[in-house]
C-alpha cells in the first residue's frame, strides 16, 4: 500500500499537476512546445493511454487509501495550500505561483476533483454509453460533419467504434443540409446536437476532459446558454452556470470515487471557498465547481448508510484550536451533515518563521537594508498604531448596515507564538484580526500586530471616544492589492526602547534563487497571543448568504417553498444560474437531513432576524416578477407597433408613388435636383459641373454573352468523360464563334466605316459595369485612393490600379461613374406638341439627331467622364480585326466600342433574368440579381462620347434615320460612301441602330419620341425577319403564301412574304430546287408566324428594358412564354388598341405615318439597296440574311457528370492539347472542356501561364477550372484567384480535398448552381473569399 501511496504521489506530482500547470501559463518559458505536449495528452488519439489511464489509477488510489491523504496531498500538489489560508494579504510564500495564477490553479484543483468523481470511462461505463459521452461531446463543443466525427472519436484499444456509430448519431444529432449563401459562403453537412442533448447529457465536465483548448468549453457554454434562451428555459439577461451531470454508478468491482467527498478536509476547503466565494473573491466558475462538488457529497453521503456518523450527529462538536491551513482538524468527524451545520468561530493564523531564505522571482539583486521600505518602517513604532477587531460574528454585528466589499488587510506574524492555546479562550485583549464586512465597526485597542497602514491614515488611539472617525478608509481608499509577484516582506513594529531586528519573508527553494540568510531582530512579547481571524460561518450559513448574494435579495431563500420546488424540479431540466444551483444545494441538504433542515431555518432567522426584512425580500421578489412580465409585455407590443408602422409606411410610399405617377401624366410637375450621400464625407450634396459626385462601379471585361449556345442544340454542353461524348462537344456553335464568322464576310464585303456602324461587338470581351448603389465626391474618391496607396492593408488589393472598397458595403470597386446633373431633372425633359403627327415627329427627331452635338467643356465633369471611358477602355481589349490596319485610329471603332458598352450590359441584365422578361413561378430569381443598376448613368457618360465619335466620323445618323424612316432627303448625300460598299439597312442589326439613335438623342426626350423611334426600328425588324423566313421556303412554298395575300395592304404574314417576293423574287436570292406546282404544295402560316414572332423577341426585350430604365416604367408582369410577344408590343405602344387573338400577328406592330406610302416606299427602298448587293455577292448575301437573327440559348457552364469517379478515370493521365503532355494538376476549363496544365511551365508563353492564358482568351479575364486532382474548384479573375470550393461532396454532403479520404463523391446541384449564378452575375469579386494575386503563374 506504502508502494501505491508513493506511485499515486508522484503521478498526481507530474502529470495531471503538470497538465493544469501548463494550462494555467506556469510554462511559459519552457515555449509552446510544451503545450503541445499538454495537448497531445488530451488529444483523442492518445487520450485512451494518457489522460483516461491516468484518471482510472488515480480513481483507484483515491479509494483505496485514506480520503484526508489523497486530499492533503492533492491540494498541496495544486498549490493551493496557501490560498487556503484565511489571513488577508499577505506574502506570496510559495515559488511555483505568482499572484495571478492563484485563481486558475484553485479552478483547475476542483476541476480535477470534479473529472476525478464524475468520469466512469473505466468504471464500468458501458461502450455503447461511451461512445455516447464522446459523440455528444463532440457535439456540444460545435456542428460537426460525418468525418470530424469520425476522426474526433477517441481510439480504444480492442472496441469497435463503427459498429454502433450511425445509430448513436442519428439518436443524438439532426443532419443539418448545408446552406449556401448568396454572399459565397458555402457549408458542408453538419450534424447538429438535438435539443434534448442540451437538457440531458450535455456534460461540461467531461467536455473539459476533451477540450483542447479552453475556447472549446466556453463555445459549448456559449451554444448551452442560447438553446437555454430559445427554449425559454432562462429569463432574459440571466447567464446560466454548467450544469454539471450526477455521474451514474460504478460498476460492482469498485467502489465510487465520490467517497473522497465525505472527508473532513474537503469541507473544510469547501467553507474556505465559499467564505471567500461571499466576499466575491472567486469567479462564478469556481462558485459552481464547488457547489457541484457538495451536491455530489450530499448525494454520496445520503446513499452511504453511516449509522455511526449518524449517532453522534445529534450533538453538536467541540471545537479545538482551529489552526489556519490545518484542514484536517477543522472538523472532528467525516459526517457532512454534521459538518454543514457546525460554526466555524476563530482560526488561529500560523505564525512566520524567524529565518527564510530571500527569493525573487528574477535575477537582480535588491538591496534590503538601505531601501525606501526600510526607511518609512523605522519611523513606525508600535505606540503609533491600534489593533482592528472585525468580526462578522461578534454580538455588535448589525444586519442592517451596509455590507462592505470585503476588504483585505496585509498580516505580519510574530514570533515565538504560543499555538497550543486554543482560539476559543482568547480574552477580548487578545490579538485577533478579522475580515471586515460593515463599515463601522467596534475597535480594540491591544497590543499591535503588525497591520500594514498608508501614511495618510491617522490611527485612533483611544477606542472608548466613540466620536473619533474610523481608523481605516472607506474601501475606495485602500491601497490596491498586490499581483502576488512583487518583492516584499514582513515588517515587525517595534516598541521604543526595544531593540528591532529584520525578518525576511519565507518562499520556497525550489525552482527560484536564493540568497543567504539574514536575521532580523523581533520584538519581544512574552506574553503575546497568536492572531487569529474570526469567522462565525458555517457551510448553511454561507450557502444562505451566497444564495443571497447571487440573487441580489436579503432572504432570498425560502425553506417553505421546498415541496412545491421539488415536484416541479423533478420535471424539468436543470437549467439556471447560480442562486438556482445554490437552491437545489440546500434543498437537497435539507430533504436528506432533518437536522440540517432544521439548521437551516434556525441560521435564517439569525441572519435575517427580523419581520421587516423577509417581508421586503418577499415584496422585492414580487416586484423583480412583475417588472419581468411588464417587461415582457412591453416588447411584445414595440414588436407589434414596429410591424404596424411598417405596413403604414409601406402603404404611404406606394400611394405617393401612385400620386407621383398621376400628377406627372396630367401636367409638368418642377422637381429640384436631387442630392446625393456620399459615402466618405457623410455630406449630402446634387452632382454639379464643378464638384461632380458619382457611383461606385466595378469595371470588368465579360463574356458571358459569348458563351450562347445556338437554339436546336442542347442548352448545355456535356463534358466528356470519354471519345464518344468527346465527338459532341462543339466549340463553334457559340454566339461568339458565329459573330467572329459574320464579322469576316462583313470585313471582305463592306466599308469599315460602315460596317462599324452596322453591328454590336463585346459577344468575347465585352465591358460590364455593375455598383453597389453607393455615391461619392470624386475629391473624396482621390482622397481615399490616395490614403489606400500608403496603407496598402490588403494584399489582394492594388490601389494603384484603381482598386478600392466601397467605404460603406466593403464591395470591390474600381472606377466612379459620374451623375449628370440632368439625371432626375424633370425640367430639362424635352416634351413633345400634343396632338403632333407621326410625320412631324420624325422631322423633329432628325433634326435633333442634325443639332445634337457634343459641346467642348473642361469642366471636372468632363474630366471625370473621360477617366471612366479610359477604365472602361483598360478593361479589356479589342480583337485584330477590330483595330486598325495604319497608326491613325478610324472614329468608326470608338463610336462601335461605346455603343457596344451599352449593348453589353443590357444582355448581361436580361441574361441575368433568365434570358427573357417571363417572370418563372418554379424556378425563384437568380438571387444574385443586382439590387441596383447603373444603366441610366452608364448611358449618360456613353452619350457624350458617341456624340464626339459621330462628328469625328463625320456620319450623318439623321440620313440614317431617313432612310429608315423613308424621309425625303432635304441634303444632298455627299458624305457617304458609295453605295457598293455601304451595309444595306436590311443587313444592319436593329438593336445597334436603336442604341444609336438613344445616344446620339437628348436623353430627356419625352417617351412619345422614344417610342416613335422604336416604332421605325421594328418596322426594319419586321421585314428583315419576313425576308429571313422567305429565305427558307421554297418557289413553290412562296407562291402559295402570296396566293392568300391581299394586294396593296400589309395586315398579315401572308401579305408580307407577297410583297417580299414581289421586291426580291426576281433577284439571284432564292435557287430554284422544286418543280412542283404551288396547287400541292401546303405551308403552315402559323408556325411561321410563331417563327418571326420568336426572331422578333430578342430586339423587343431590350427595347423594353431601355424603356424601363430611361422612364421608369414597370415592366410587364408576363407569366407564359407564349404571351412574352404580345404583352412587350403593348409595353411598347407598338400595338395601342385592343383587338381579337385571332387577328393578332407580327404585322399589326407596324407603325407608319398616316396617309402617306411610306408603308409600301420605305421598305422597297430597303429591298432594292440590298438586291444591288445580291447582284454583286449572291452567296453572301443569302448566307447573311439566313443568319441576320438567331434564337440563342442563355450561357450555361458545361454539364458534369454526377459520379466524380468517370471524371477522374478520364481526365487524370490525358495529356494537355498543347505540350502533349501529362499535367501534375490537371485542370478543366469549365466554359469550355480544354485541358490545361495549371501552374506549370510547359505550356508558358510569354511568362503567363496557361491557364492565366486561357482564362483571358475563353473568358475574357474570367476562368473557371476543375482542377482533377483535387475536386476544386479555381476562379480566376483578372489579375487574382481564389479556391471557390468542391462541386462534388460525399453522401454525408462533406468535401474530399484532395481525394485524401477516398469517398465516393458525387456532383452538388446547389452548389453547381451557386457556381453558375455568381459566373452569369458577374459577383466573383464579391464573393467572401481568399483572393491572392496569381502573377500570371497558375
Amino acid at each position: 500500500m506504502d508502494n501505491l501511496w508513493m506511485e499515486n504521489n508522484i503521478i498526481v506530482n507530474l502529470l495531471q499537476v503538470a497538465f493544469y500547470e501548463i494550462l494555467n501559463g506556469l510554462w511559459v518559458r519552457n515555449g509552446l512546445q510544451i503545450k503541445g505536449q499538454a495537448m497531445t495528452y488530451i488529444q483523442c488519439n492518445f487520450c485512451n493511454s494518457m489522460v483516461d489511464a491516468d484518471l482510472y489509477l488515480l480513481q483507484i488510489c483515491s479509494t483505496r487509501i485514506a480520503a484526508y491523504n489523497f486530499l492533503n496531498t492533492v491540494i498541496e500538489k495544486f498549490h493551493v495550500k496557501e490560498w487556503m489560508s484565511l489571513a488577508p494579504y499577505q506574502a506570496p510564500q510559495n515559488a511555483y505561483l505568482e499572484g495571478e495564477h492563484d485563481t486558475p490553479m484553485l479552478e483547475s484543483f476542483l476541476t480535477f476533483l470534479a473529472t476525478l468523481i464524475s468520469v466512469r470511462t473505466n468504471l464500468g461505463l458501458s461502450e455503447t454509453a461511451l461512445n455516447r459521452l464522446e459523440m455528444v461531446t463532440l457535439l456540444c463543443m460545435g456542428d460537426k460533419t460525418h468525418s470530424q466525427l469520425m476522426e474526433l472519436m477517441p481510439e480504444r484499444c480492442g472496441t469497435s467504434q463503427s459498429r454502433d456509430f450511425e445509430s448513436l448519431l442519428a439518436e443524438v444529432a439532426d443532419y443539418r443540409a448545408p446552406a449556401l449563401e448568396a454572399s459565397g459562403n458555402m457549408q458542408q453537412g453538419m450534424y447538429v446536437p438535438k435539443p434534448l442533448i442540451w437538457e440531458k447529457q450535455y456534460d461540461p465536465i467531461h467536455v473539459l476532459l476533451r477540450a483542447v483548448h479552453r475556447r472549446d468549453f466556453q463555445t459549448s457554454m456559449d451554444r448551452y446558454t442560447e438553446y437555454a434562451r430559445q427554449a425559454n428555459k432562462l429569463k432574459a439577461g440571466v447567464s446560466p452556470w454548467p450544469p454539471f451531470r450526477t455521474p451514474t454508478d460504478c460498476a460492482e468491482a469498485y467502489e465510487d470515487p465520490r467517497q473522497i467527498l465525505k472527508s473532513r478536509v474537503f469541507h473544510a476547503a469547501a467553507l474556505i471557498i465559499l467564505y471567500k466565494a461571499v466576499k466575491g473573491h472567486v469567479s462564478e466558475h469556481v462558485m459552481a465547481l464547488v457547489i457541484f462538488l457538495l451536491e455530489q457529497a450530499v448525494i454520496i453521503s445520503q446513499q452511504e448508510d453511516n449509522k455511526n456518523t449518524k449517532m453522534c450527529s445529534t450533538t453538536s462538536q467541540t471545537q479545538n484550536q482551529l489552526n489556519d491551513m490545518d484542514l484536517t482538524n477543522w472538523f472532528s468527524v467525516d459526517s457532512l451533515f454534521d459538518n454543514l451545520r457546525t460554526v466555524v468561530g476563530r482560526v488561529i493564523l500560523t505564525p512566520e518563521p524567524d529565518f527564510s531564505p530571500i527569493t525573487y522571482s528574477s535575477d537582480s539583486d535588491l538591496e534590503w537594508e538601505n531601501s525606501e521600505v526600510d526607511t518609512e518602517m523605522a519611523d513606525i513604532t508600535i505606540d503609533d498604531t491600534k489593533m482592528l477587531t472585525l468580526g462578522e460574528g461578534s454580538s455588535t454585528w448589525n444586519s442592517n448596515q451596509p455590507q462592505s466589499s470585503g476588504t483585505d488587510l496585509m498580516v505580519f506574524r510574530g514570533d515565538q507564538q504560543n499555538q497550543d492555546s486554543p482560539a476559543m479562550e482568547s480574552t477580548p485583549t487578545s490579538s485577533v484580526l478579522a475580515l471586515p464586512s460593515t463599515t463601522n465597526l467596534p475597535m480594540e485597542v491591544e497590543r499591535i500586530m503588525s497591520v500594514a497602514l498608508p501614511a495618510y491614515i491617522s490611527v485612533n488611539h483611544h477606542a472608548s471616544s466613540s466620536a473619533e472617525p474610523p481608523a481605516l478608509p472607506p474601501p475606495a481608499q485602500l491601497p490596491a492589492i498586490t499581483a502576488g509577484n512583487e518583492v516584499s516582506r514582513a515588517v515587525i513594529w517595534s516598541q521604543p526602547g526595544t531593540s528591532r531586528k529584520e525578518l525576511v519573508p519565507t518562499t520556497s527553494q525550489n525552482h527560484r534563487k536564493s540568497y543567504p540568510y539574514r536575521r532580523r531582530q523581533t520584538v519581544d512579547r512574552p506574553n503575546a497571543n497568536p492572531p487569529s481571524v474570526k469567522v462565525n460561518e458555517s457551510i448553511i450559513s454561507l450557502l444562505l448568504r451566497l444564495h443571497s448574494q447571487l440573487s441580489g435579495i436579503p432572504d432570498s431563500y425560502n425553506p417553505d417553498d421546498e415541496e412545491e420546488a421539488n415536484t416541479s424540479a423533478a420535471d424539468q431540466a436543470p437549467i439556471g444560474d447560480g442562486a438556482y444551483y445554490v437552491e437545489k444545494l440546500l434543498r437537497k441538504i435539507s430533504m436528506a437531513d432533518t437536522t440540517c433542515k432544521n439548521c437551516i431555518k434556525e441560521t435564517r432567522m439569525k441572519l435575517w432576524p427580523s419581520q421587516e426584512e423577509r417581508d421586503e425580500a418577499q415584496k422585492q421578489r414580487e416586484n423583480m416578477e412583475r417588472e419581468e412580465r411588464r417587461r415582457r409585455a412591453k416588447e411584445r407590443q414595440q414588436k407589434l407597433m414596429a410591424e404596424f408602422a411598417n405596413k403604414q409606411k409601406q402603404f404611404m410610399e406606394k400611394a405617393m408613388e401612385i400620386d407621383e405617377n398621376s400628377e406627372g401624366m396630367e401636367e409638368e410637375v418642377l422637381v429640384t435636383k436631387e442630392e446625393y450621400d456620399c459615402v466618405i464625407c457623410n455630406q449630402s450634396t446634387p452632382s454639379t459641373e464643378e464638384k461632380p459626385m458619382g457611383l461606385v462601379v466595378l469595371i470588368q471585361a465579360t463574356s458571358v454573352i459569348g458563351h450562347r449556345r445556338r437554339y436546336g442544340q442542347p442548352e448545355r454542353s456535356t463534358l466528356p468523360t470519354c471519345e464518344e461524348e468527346r465527338e459532341f462537344l462543339r466549340r463553334d456553335d457559340t454566339l461568339a464563334a458565329e459573330f467572329d464568322r459574320r464579322v469576316e464576310e462583313l470585313d471582305r464585303h463592306f466599308d469599315p466605316q460602315s460596317w462599324f456602324l452596322s453591328v454590336n461587338l463585346g459577344w468575347d470581351g465585352g465591358v460590364h459595369v455593375q455598383t453597389c448603389g453607393h455615391h461619392l465626391h470624386l475629391d473624396c474618391l482621390n482622397s481615399y485612393l490616395q490614403s489606400l496607396r500608403s496603407q496598402q492593408r490588403q494584399p489582394a488589393l492594388s490601389p494603384e490600379k484603381g482598386e478600392y472598397l466601397c467605404p460603406l458595403c466593403r464591395q470591390l470597386a474600381n472606377s466612379v461613374l459620374p451623375l449628370s446633373p440632368q439625371l432626375g431633372d424633370k425640367t430639362q425633359m424635352v416634351r413633345s406638341k400634343p396632338n403632333e403627327s407621326m410625320s412631324q415627329i420624325l422631322e423633329e427627331l432628325s433634326n435633333f439627331l442634325r443639332e445634337n452635338d457634343q459641346k467642348p467643356s473642361t469642366s471636372n465633369m468632363a474630366e471625370a467622364i473621360g477617366k471612366v471611358m479610359e477604365d472602361m477602355s483598360s478593361s479589356t481589349q479589342l480583337k485584330p480585326m477590330f483595330k486598325p490596319k495604319s497608326e491613325k485610329p478610324i472614329p468608326q471603332s470608338l463610336f462601335l466600342f461605346v455603343t457596344s458598352i451599352a449593348r453589353t450590359n443590357l444582355e448581361v441584365e436580361l441574361i441575368q433574368r433568365g434570358g427573357s422578361l417571363v417572370v418563372s413561378c418554379i424556378e425563384p430569381p437568380n438571387p444574385l440579381l443586382p439590387k441596383r443598376d447603373c444603366i441610366v448613368p452608364l448611358l449618360h457618360v456613353l452619350a457624350v462620347h458617341a456624340r464626339v465619335a459621330r462628328v469625328l466620323a463625320m456620319w450623318p445618323a439623321w440620313m440614317t434615320f431617313q432612310q429608315l424612316c423613308g424621309l425625303p432627303a432635304k441634303v444632298p448625300i455627299t458624305a457617304l460612301a458609295p453605295i457598293e460598299r455601304e451595309v444595306p439597312l436590311l443587313l444592319r442589326d436593329p438593336i445597334a441602330l436603336l442604341l444609336q439613335f438613344v445616344l446620339l438623342l437628348p436623353l430627356h426626350l419625352d417617351q412619345t419620341y422614344f417610342t416613335t423611334t422604336v416604332q421605325m426600328v421594328y418596322n426594319l425588324l419586321y421585314y428583315q425577319v419576313i425576308a429571313q423566313v422567305s429565305c427558307g421556303l421554297t418557289s413553290a412554298e412562296r407562291m402559295r403564301a402570296a396566293s392568300s395575300a391581299t394586294k396593296g395592304r400589309i395586315t398579315n404574314l401572308c401579305d408580307s412574304l407577297d410583297f417580299i417576293n414581289e421586291c426580291l423574287g426576281q433577284t439571284d436570292l432564292y435557287m430554284e430546287d422544286d418543280s412542283l406546282s404551288s396547287e400541292k404544295t401546303q405551308i403552315n402560316i402559323l408556325a411561321l408566324e410563331q417563327q418571326v414572332q420568336k426572331l422578333c423577341l430578342p430586339f423587343l426585350r431590350i427595347a423594353s428594358l431601355l424603356k424601363y430604365h430611361l422612364y421608369q416604367q414597370p415592366l410587364p408582369d408576363i407569366r407564359t412564354s407564349q404571351s412574352e410577344f404580345v404583352r412587350l408590343v403593348y409595353y411598347l405602344e407598338l400595338v395601342t388598341e385592343s383587338m381579337d387573338w385571332g387577328c393578332f400577328n407580327a404585322s399589326v406592330a407596324l407603325n407608319w405615318p398616316s396617309d402617306t406610302n411610306m408603308f409600301i416606299d420605305s421598305p422597297r427602298t430597303w429591298c432594292s439597296q440590298f438586291a444591288s448587293f445580291v447582284s454583286k455577292s449572291q452567296i453572301a448575301a443569302r448566307s447573311f440574311l439566313v443568319d441576320q437573327h438567331i434564337v440563342w440559348h442563355p450561357p450555361r457552364l458545361l454539364q458534369l457528370p454526377r459520379e466524380y469517379e468517370k471524371i477522374f478515370t478520364y481526365y487524370h493521365e490525358r495529356p494537355c492539347s498543347q505540350c502533349h503532355s501529362v499535367p501534375q494538376e490537371t485542370s478543366i476549363c469549365l466554359l469550355c472542356g480544354t485541358i490545361v496544365c495549371l501552374k506549370q511551365n510547359c505550356c508558358k508563353q510569354q511568362n503567363v501561364c496557361e491557364a492565366v492564358a486561357h482564362a483571358a482568351e475563353c473568358g475574357a479575364g474570367t476562368g473557371v477550372f476543375l482542377v482533377v486532382t483535387s475536386t476544386y474548384i479555381i476562379v480566376i479573375r483578372g489579375h487574382r484567384a481564389c479556391l471557390w470550393g468542391s462541386l462534388y461532396l460525399d453522401d454525408f454532403e462533406e468535401e474530399d480535398r484532395d481525394l485524401k479520404r477516398g469517398k465516393p463523391l458525387y456532383l452538388s446541384r446547389d452548389r453547381y448552381q451557386l457556381l453558375e449564378q455568381q459566373w452569369l452575375a458577374h459577383r466573383f469579386d464579391h464573393t467572401k473569399k481568399t483572393w491572392v494575386h496569381h502573377r500570371n503563374a497558375l
